[in-house]
């Protein structure tokens, strides 16, 4: 795990960039000693950007294998009272 601080990413930026995220592995970035952000590749936020859309659209698969869904006329309702509408 590569942790830096943010204040050093301005100064290190093209080394850290070019050492690690060509091997798919996240930079985090600390501030005042904390977690503060991480960096990642544009190929790995996409790639687990997709893998999380197919976990939501298998679940949703699953939930209406179930019979746990709702009407688009239910899910307005629901929605309108969520927001106070």
């Amino acid at each position: 795990m590569i942790v830096v601080p943010s204040s050093e990413l301005r100064n290190r930026y093209t080394e850290l960039t070019d050492q690690y995220l060509p091997t798919g592995e996240p930079i985090y970035l600390t501030k005042n000693g904390h977690g503060h952000a991480v960096l990642l590749s544009i190929e790995e936020y996409e790639r687990l950007s997709r893998e999380d859309t197919v976990n939501k659209i298998r679940v949703g698969i699953q939930a209406a294998k179930e019979g746990r869904v709702k009407s688009i006329d239910e899910a307005e309702q629901y929605i309108r009272k969520d927001l106070g509408l």
